[in-house]
């Protein structure tokens, strides 16, 4: 781990592969220089880490705030993530996949605080996809360039799927989008396919598309390319949901598991 630094009165460091750990209160609101350093932490980093925070859901939505318009209505959402659920998805694993990313403007930061979890029994893993597209091999590159894919929104039994590994998998939306798209605010270009919600890249046949497509995740999910949270009590994550995908394992033997959800931009779905 890299050595802590400090700017504009903010504390933090380097994580590996990628991302950045801030060590500070953020239950409380951040003066304007250190508001403006968080974001361009984020903006740069992608993953933030906050350990040891207490934050109500208005101080959580207050920060949030800083990096866009917050989806407060969002249907069929409790604000919260548990292991409580009814839903079979509930515990399930979950693919590497990046929320809304079959929509026109896929959601565009993702928060999780943890509330009541067992320290150390679960975690979530993230990789950057822009540094993933980037260093692809030039002719995966200019394929994926040249190809829009299917992706799909999974249903509640079937999140747990690889939907490229599939014919025709269960789904509730389907939508078609370019397999590389730019980053509205980087304005860089990133993996915008995933194993969970993409289907197949159109305009190839079904078998050459997976096996295309097992090449592109064989690199881009590849254990260097993992940054892994590990989850304790009072830790804080936030995500770009655009510029990282993130997945989990199964949740049936994690206990316990609540996280309070905050998400920034994108569109209801």
């Amino acid at each position: 781990m890299a050595e802590w630094r400090t700017d504009d009165g903010l504390r933090w460091r380097c994580m590996q592969p990628f991302g950045a750990e801030i060590d500070h209160d953020l239950g409380k609101p951040l003066p304007e220089p250190l508001a403006k350093r968080f974001v361009s932490l984020y903006r740069e980093h992608h993953l933030i880490v906050a350990r040891g925070q207490t934050l109500s859901r208005a101080a959580h939505e207050n920060l949030l705030a800083l990096l866009g318009p917050l989806m407060l209505h969002r249907q069929n959402s409790s604000g919260f993530i548990t292991t409580e659920a009814e839903q079979e998805s509930a515990k399930a694993a979950y693919p590497f996949h990046s929320d809304g990313a079959y929509t026109e403007n896929p959601f565009e930061a993702l928060s999780l605080h943890a509330l009541d979890v067992v320290d150390g029994a679960s975690s979530t893993r993230f990789i950057d996809a822009e540094h993933c597209y980037a260093s692809l091999p030039e002719g995966l590159r200019d394929v994926l360039q040249a190809h829009d894919a299917e992706l799909i929104k999974s249903t509640y039994d079937s999140v747990g799927l690889r939907a490229y590994e599939v014919r025709d998998p269960p789904a509730s939306r389907r939508d078609k989008r370019p397999a590389v798209r730019l980053h509205p605010h980087s304005g860089q270009p990133y993996l915008a396919v995933n194993e969970m919600q993409t289907t197949r890249l159109l305009g190839m046949d079904w078998e050459d598309s997976r096996a295309l497509l097992a090449d592109v995740f064989g690199h881009a999910y590849a254990p260097q390319n993992i940054a892994e949270h590990v989850w304790h009590q009072g830790d804080l994550v936030i995500w770009d949901n655009i510029a990282c995908q993130h997945a989990r394992g199964s949740l049936e033997s994690a206990g316990r598991r609540v996280l309070q959800r905050v998400m920034v931009g994108g569109e209801d779905c």
